[in-house]
């Protein structure tokens, strides 16, 4: 959600990771130094993290925008933060959750303004900009710090 933390890599017995003062701490195996697997394991934690914020999220600006969708899913995308389906379903690039707040509120509230236009038409663009009136500064910061969303 926009912070940085740290990051203390423990050995001993395996623990899930914890973010706790403004640290993620990763308990790994005696013997165990695969890089891989510290990232695999905070993938694990920012993806469980991530469906439940944005499932939150999605359910707060669907009564706003006053759409139904059909469920919330995480995914990883090369080349985007969201996706709206004709049935309904709403899946985000759980990497977004990595963004300041009013950003992943951006990218919500847009995949949501997508089951009423499926498309970028102006129409679009005024439907999302009466909901969230800041739209094109979120996205434009996602335009220039969106790379930098990684672990």
């Amino acid at each position: 959600m926009g912070c940085n933390y740290r990051l203390k890599v423990n050995k001993g017995l395996y623990e899930p990771v914890k973010l706790l003062h403004g640290r993620f701490t990763v308990t790994l195996r005696i013997g165990s130094d695969n890089p891989e697997l510290i990232q695999d394991s905070l993938a694990s934690w920012y993806k469980q993290r991530a469906l439940a914020k944005l499932t939150e999220k999605a359910k707060r600006y669907a009564e706003i925008i006053g759409v139904t969708y059909a469920a919330v899913g995480i995914k990883l995308y090369k080349n985007r933060w969201g996706s709206c389906s004709v049935e309904g379903n709403i899946d985000f690039n759980w990497q977004i959750i990595m963004a300041p707040n009013r950003v992943v509120d951006y990218v919500v509230a847009h995949e949501l303004c997508h089951l009423i236009h499926h498309d970028h038409s102006p129409q679009f663009w005024r439907q999302l900009e009466r909901i969230m009136p800041d739209y094109a500064e979120c996205k434009e910061w996602l335009k220039v710090n969106g790379a930098s969303l990684t672990l």
